[in-house]
């Protein structure tokens, strides 16, 4: 089974201001807010880098991830999928705030990931509509 790197990007404007949206992503818990007819619950161990989070998902499965970087000065943050049920592999989410207005933001979401070819069509479409729906619901 030959795997394929792939980078699938969603971008959204907020209304909101970017401090409050990083706050929002950088607390690493609270994930349950922003995809809530996916996620049941999600309990955070640590806090900053090292963080990891468990999140349960509605029907049983469970994927863990690790917060792996955060740079304030660019409202940028990186984490990493630890276990999941999913068949990607070295998946690397990166999440950048930019300050639009001083109540609007711009809230860009990155998955990197490597996937089997025979799979790759329908988790990009997974990880796409994922990134979507999290992002619509930040200014919740």
């Amino acid at each position: 089974m030959s795997k394929v790197k792939v980078s699938k990007i969603s971008e959204t404007t907020v209304n909101l201001n970017a401090q409050k949206v990083w706050e929002k992503l950088v607390d690493f818990g609270g994930t349950e807010k922003f995809v809530p007819d996916l996620i049941e619950k999600v309990i955070v161990e640590g806090s900053g880098i090292g963080a990891v989070r468990t999140i349960y998902i509605k029907g049983g499965d469970v994927i863990i991830e690790k917060l792996t970087s955060i740079d304030r000065s660019k409202l940028e943050m990186k984490f990493i999928i630890l276990s999941t049920p999913m068949p990607v592999f070295n998946y690397e989410g990166v999440f950048t705030v930019i300050s639009q207005e001083e109540n609007k933001c711009n809230v860009r979401f990155e998955s990197i990931y490597e996937v089997s070819v025979e799979q790759k069509e329908e988790m990009n479409s997974i990880i796409k509509n994922f990134q979507e729906t999290f992002l619509s619901n930040l200014d919740k």
